[in-house]
């Protein structure tokens, strides 16, 4: 079985990167993920503040993604259905912050770096008797975009950083392909981490996956899609906030409608009567946000 080794990195998604391996649609791979830093901060002597201001001023790009993969068979136009198969935990984490992420400057005059064990499924933080289930989840994961070429910290329509919870194993990833290939990339992986990335567990990790390529793709598509286990999900990007909320919720009116051929009169009330608004993103613009409608309410219109 294919391994993509984490030595394989990129601080962008950008068309004009090579790509590190083939895949054909179907095919079961591993990818392995590094830490949101890097790899950089994995000893006790490295978490310091000022190693950690050192290392910002020297070109610091945060969030390296593996990749890009080329899913053979795919095509601008079509759709990419990303099969979150398996993801196992590292057995090391850290928990950390930089003072101007949610403007806590007269709360923190220095960034901080907690490292932290993860074990039996559990991560050990503060001190021993406290120890939280891990709920790993994918933070970044997307395509190359058609042109631009964006930082893997970004987000956008390709998707990216979103970090998003339902991007976990035994959900499907439904992205858009602008180049030939798609180059998907992911990295960036929490074993726990709040709605709006408050805060999180980083690690490394390594995650099994199948890529489907759905030929074309629906008009109303316009951001990523996830179908999670009891759960579809639909993600936006935008600064201010709320047009990130609006955008979400346009996106799961189209697909609800697509599914079940309701109107969206009918899917509207639907979602706002059991469906969910929720931050992904929320530390530094853009933000992303997503709409969260359960499966189980998902019914098929009927017609007289």
């Amino acid at each position: 079985m294919l391994r993509i080794t984490r030595d394989k990195l990129t601080p962008v998604f950008d068309r004009r990167c090579p790509p590190v391996a083939s895949v054909k649609p179907g095919e079961v791979f591993w990818v392995e993920t590094e830490d949101s830093r890097g790899g950089r901060t994995r000893v006790p002597e490295h978490t310091t503040p000022e190693y950690l201001l050192v290392m910002r001023q020297r070109g610091y790009y945060g969030n390296p993604v593996t990749g890009p993969i080329f899913i053979e068979g795919a095509r601008p136009g079509d759709t990419l259905a990303v099969h979150i198969l398996e993801q196992t935990c590292d057995n090391l984490g850290y928990m950390g912050y930089w003072p101007h992420l949610f403007h806590l400057e007269d709360f923190f005059e220095k960034p901080s770096t907690v490292l932290c064990e993860i074990r039996d499924g559990k991560a050990v933080v503060f001190s021993p008797d406290v120890e939280i289930p891990v709920r790993p989840v994918i933070g970044t994961i997307g395509v190359a975009p058609a042109m631009e070429a964006i930082l893997s910290g970004g987000m956008g329509r390709h998707c990216g950083n979103v970090d998003v919870q339902e991007i976990c194993a035994g959900s499907t990833v439904y992205l858009p392909v602008y180049v030939d290939g798609a180059l998907l990339c992911l990295g960036d992986c929490h074993a726990i981490q709040s709605d709006g990335e408050i805060g999180s567990v980083e690690m490394r990790s390594e995650v099994k996956l199948s890529c489907e390529v759905i030929e074309g793709r629906s008009p109303n598509m316009t951001w990523p899609r996830i179908e999670a286990a009891d759960s579809l999900v639909t993600v936006a990007v935008a600064t201010p906030l709320e047009e990130a909320v609006r955008q979400s919720l346009r996106e799961m009116i189209f697909w609800l409608e697509e599914r079940t051929g309701m109107s969206k009169h009918e899917a509207y009330l639907l979602i706002g009567c059991v469906g969910a608004s929720r931050p992904g993103q929320v530390q530094v613009p853009q933000y992303s946000m997503r709409c969260i409608f359960p499966k189980k309410y998902l019914r098929q219109r009927t017609t007289a």
